[in-house]
């Protein structure tokens, strides 16, 4: 059987020969191929144009505040309230990504400034009983400034620690028969610590929160010197936001990407100020808005 096979092999190949064109060239090898085009596996697209690691937001935060600030003129309490008034400023916070973790995932450091031209006050009290004219005409100025770095503990939750210090600047005439300082300083700073958790809602929705408190000094130059001293020691500051965080498009970039994301909250501060055995409230209270650039 071996024979017969190999007989009818060359057979069939002198037919397949005789039938070809005297050009052609037996058992000639198919020509190779060309060699298909290889496509490189696409790069991983960048976060931010900062890299992977370190990503940067650049955020412009109002906070429309009333404010009831603290004091005494002549031993009565001169708490009152201002107008709505909305204190703006930059908020920058950068990020570093420790690794990709849920716990102990990224390292972060925000700075805020937040100024206000001028809050106008409702006199704290009248002449005469109530029925003559303001005890007082206020208006003030005040600057508002943080810096503090958070640690991500797990997911989105996490501790910070930084330091606080607001400025505040008095202006006040006095229409009666009492009167006060017409030009007022007021400095209240020291450290804070808090928690702080963000997660998602829902697609690019989300929510986020942190809670402080802060240890302050409280400086005055209200005195007959008419210098800066400390009034209070160590008093105690609480202080809270929450909010809902939108993202927003991205630009795409041939350095990476650059986001945008929109967050609308409540803020609410309140800083117990005991001066000379007084005890008196320093508090703020009112909605967020914040434009973010995430490079």
């Amino acid at each position: 059987m071996r024979c017969v096979g190999v007989r009818l092999w060359v057979v069939l190949c002198v037919v397949v020969g005789l039938s070809l064109p005297t050009s052609a060239t037996l058992w000639a090898a198919d020509p190779p191929k060309p060699a298909e085009a290889t496509t490189p596996p696409p790069e991983p697209e960048k976060r931010g144009i900062l890299g992977d690691r370190f990503s940067l937001d650049a955020g412009l935060k109002i906070w429309v505040a009333k404010w009831q600030p603290a004091g005494f003129v002549n031993g009565i309490n001169s708490t009152r309230t201002s107008d709505t008034t909305p204190m703006l400023g930059p908020s920058v916070t950068g990020t570093f990504r420790l690794r990709n973790e849920e716990t102990f995932n990224a390292l972060s450091v925000n700075f805020t400034w937040l100024q206000a031209g001028g809050f106008n006050f409702t006199p704290f009290g009248y002449n005469n009983g109530g029925s003559g004219p303001p005890i007082d005409n206020t208006t003030a100025l005040r600057r508002d400034y943080s810096i503090v770095a958070a640690l991500s503990i797990w997911r989105g939750f996490g501790f910070f620690a930084g330091y606080y210090n607001m400025q505040q600047r008095f202006n006040s005439t006095y229409p009666g028969a009492i009167t006060g300082p017409a030009h007022e300083t007021v400095y209240i700073s020291g450290p804070l610590i808090g928690f702080f958790g963000s997660g998602t809602v829902a697609g690019p929705l989300k929510a986020y929160g942190n809670l402080a408190i802060g240890f302050y000094d409280e400086k005055s130059n209200n005195n007959p010197s008419n210098t800066v001293q400390t009034t209070a020691k160590g008093v105690q500051g609480y202080s809270s936001e929450f909010g809902l965080s939108l993202d927003g498009p991205s630009l795409k970039t041939g350095a990476g990407s650059i986001g945008s994301a929109l967050q609308v909250g409540f803020r609410a501060q309140v800083i117990n100020v005991n001066a000379n055995g007084l005890a008196n409230n320093d508090v703020t209270w009112g909605p967020t808005f914040q434009v973010i650039a995430r490079f």
